[in-house]
């Protein structure tokens, strides 16, 4: 009769129990030699579905996977702490590309201190399959892997001796004014066990580019091939850059990609890979984004604009027609007993940009000012203006056709106005949101 696994590695003397899961006990491949195998960590499966990375769903922002309130709320808060940092020169790129001269970067200047990669590290969305997109300029993934040593017996097959089992955390970063996206990976709750000895690990990332969209190039430098014993001492990581050339699909000149992660185990002249994680970007050449007329960002998400608050003093009467439009639309005017406005992230109808149709932002001009002489007959004279939500520069707004009363016009001081639209106007220019994205509006209590 065979001797149970466990036995046989009792009666070889080893000093260390492993845990044998599937895949990382094989037969052998030749009489008393070694051999080894990487063994991906599943993560356990989300509630909200798996997003589709496919071309036509991309551009129709179709295939998303559902968010609930705390979801959006958690993007919200990660979004903002990463757009201080940003403002602050600590993303991981802007780090990794002090380390080189002439920015050409050296090593990744990525650490476990590092408050972006904390950022990824902190949420349990970062390991699912797909990561998680936070907005379009930060996407965060992550693993759980082990690489096992294996001892081959003529008979026996194989058996682990060792194993290395790490967990890897990427943190990607949009760039803006070129067409380049940059990944970050660190490898921390590293743990050993038996003997490893002769084992390298190899991390990779691959970028495909989807049908009709420019090469996606990667940089000289990018990914990491080292002993573990260097990726414990060393725990800066890896890194990666591709860029894209300036074209694409329509006048934006947009181009579409998806990445996959690899990490590779090696012993000597042989490998053995697995694949894991799944991601997008877009890059793009829209000129009507101001002081960026090119960028690659993460487009497999849904951006929230929630920097319009009730409390904020300049745009409070903006923020209130906005609010009531959303969550009270009796209240608002036109009167309309049906009326349904989208735009709040609970009502899971995004708002879509709408920059090159001037014929419909005209239509929804000349249709809330008629709305608003009609419940506030001279307004104009008493210093205020026209505030209409969904806003005009959107193919919700209330020049859409055929014609409808699903949105909210409100005479409001003309200050108020005025800042309220150069809110909107700073959210598409920081979060790169270009003809027809989606976007939800929260606003702030």
């Amino acid at each position: 009769m065979r001797r149970p696994l466990v036995t046989v590695i009792s009666a070889l003397g080893l000093s260390v129990l492993l845990t044998v899961p599937a895949g990382a006990a094989t037969a052998a491949p030749t009489p008393d030699t070694t051999d080894f195998t990487i063994v991906t960590e599943e993560p356990a499966p989300d509630p909200g579905g798996t997003p589709s990375f496919g071309l036509d769903d991309r551009k129709a922002h179709q295939g998303l996977p559902k968010e609930s309130a705390q979801d959006m709320e958690e993007r919200m808060t990660a979004s903002r702490t990463l757009q201080t940092l940003k403002k602050e020169g600590k993303t991981p790129s802007s780090l990794a590309e002090r380390k080189g001269p002439e920015g050409s970067p050296e090593a990744p200047a990525l650490r476990r201190t590092d408050p972006n990669i904390n950022v990824c590290m902190e949420n349990r969305k970062t390991y699912r399959t797909y990561g998680w997109t936070i907005d379009h300029f930060f996407h965060c993934q992550g693993t759980t892997q082990t690489l096992y040593k294996q001892k081959c017996r003529w008979l026996i097959g194989c058996y682990p001796i060792g194993s290395f089992r790490f967990r890897a955390t990427t943190i990607g970063e949009g760039y803006e004014g070129q067409r380049r996206i940059y990944y970050g990976t660190l490898l921390d709750k590293s743990d050993v066990k038996g003997d490893v000895s002769g084992l390298k690990l190899r991390h990779s990332i691959a970028c495909a580019n989807l049908s009709g969209s420019p090469r996606c190039t990667s940089e000289p430098g990018n990914g990491r091939t080292d002993t573990l014993s260097e990726w414990m001492r060393d725990s800066t990581g890896s890194y990666h850059w591709f860029n894209s050339a300036h074209a694409g699909d329509g006048p934006d000149k947009r181009a579409y990609y998806n990445i996959t992660q690899r990490f590779t185990g090696i012993q000597g002249g042989r490998h053995k890979s697995v694949t894991t994680g799944r991601g997008g970007f877009r890059c793009d050449s829209a000129s009507y984004i101001p002081g960026r007329s090119s960028a690659c960002v993460f487009d497999v998400v849904v951006p929230v604009m929630s920097s319009i608050g009730i409390r904020d003093r300049e745009v409070r009467q903006t923020a209130r027609n906005i609010r009531d439009a959303q969550f009270r639309p009796e209240r608002t005017k036109p009167v309309y007993r049906a009326k349904e406005v989208p735009g709040a992230p609970s009502s899971g109808q995004a708002l879509t940009r709408n920059y090159y149709d001037k014929a419909m932002q005209k239509r929804s001009g000349d249709r809330v000012r008629a709305t608003c002489e009609r419940y506030w007959p001279g307004y104009a004279s008493r210093g205020l203006q026209c505030d209409e939500y969904p806003f005009a520069s959107t193919y919700q707004s209330a020049g859409a056709q055929p014609a409808h009363q699903n949105y909210a016009a409100k005479a409001i001081p003309a200050e108020d106005n005025r800042k309220g639209g150069e809110q909107i106007a700073e959210f598409y220019k920081l979060d790169r949101i270009l003809d027809s994205d989606a976007f939800y509006v929260h606003i702030r209590s």
